[in-house]
């Protein structure tokens, strides 16, 4: 056999088999991500059931109880928060339907736990404020109005964000813009309160003064 065509067949099996490797080694690493991710998914959502259980069992304004709920819903919101950057640090390929169930299963949580901060807030006398975020894929201004958001939040613990993608064709998101008469183009959105809508981008000043305005004015400076 010519030296040159031996040479040129082993390169192409080393080729094939480096190839092989590769792959199945992404299928194991997103496979593990996959696993990863949903076991996060599915603690924050046992956290969110016995918030609720825990909820159930006060039906009265008292310090005590609210004490215990607010702490909790803080700790949850700082594990959802986790499972954010968990989940866009994945880089998992959209176009897989495991991706799909992840991402439905995200949303479905964030929402829950939007109402849930809203039900504590009613029993226990707006010790808060919830927003809901709602924001489009190719929408540069809600980029920025989410950063400003998230600036807001750390610069004070009683201001309880959640976000939302309204581009997901997801039922709940579907019913939540209908709810709230929502498009594509009223994004970037913020729902105040679970009452107040304020359509179209707001830099911090103005974020500032919507929840001042259609909630309650919370201090977002000299916070350590």
């Amino acid at each position: 056999m010519d030296t040159k065509y031996l040479r040129l067949m082993v390169s192409i099996i080393v080729a094939a088999v480096i190839i092989i490797v590769v792959l199945v080694i992404g299928y194991s690493y997103d496979t593990y991500k996959i696993s990863y991710l949903s076991s996060l998914i599915q603690t924050d959502q046992q956290s969110i059931n016995q918030l609720q259980l825990a909820m159930l069992l006060t039906s009265m304004n008292n310090s005590f109880s609210c004490n215990i709920l607010t702490n909790n819903l803080y700790q949850i919101s700082n594990n959802i928060q986790q499972l954010s950057q968990e989940l866009t640090s994945a880089n998992l390929p959209t176009s897989e339907a495991n991706y799909s169930q992840i991402n439905n299963q995200y949303t479905y949580l964030r929402v829950e736990y939007w109402l849930l901060a809203n039900k504590i807030n009613d029993i226990c006398g707006d010790k808060f404020v919830t927003v809901m975020f709602i924001y489009g894929v190719n929408c540069d201004s809600c980029i920025v109005e989410g950063d400003e958001l998230s600036y807001l939040s750390s610069r004070n613990d009683s201001l309880i964000v959640s976000a939302l993608n309204g581009d997901l064709n997801n039922p709940l998101v579907l019913l939540l813009l209908k709810s709230y008469n929502l498009t594509n183009s009223s994004f970037p959105s913020i729902i105040i309160a679970n009452k107040y809508l304020v359509n179209g981008f707001q830099n911090t000043t103005a974020l500032e003064n919507d929840i001042c305005k259609y909630s309650k004015c919370l201090n977002f400076h000299n916070q350590t």
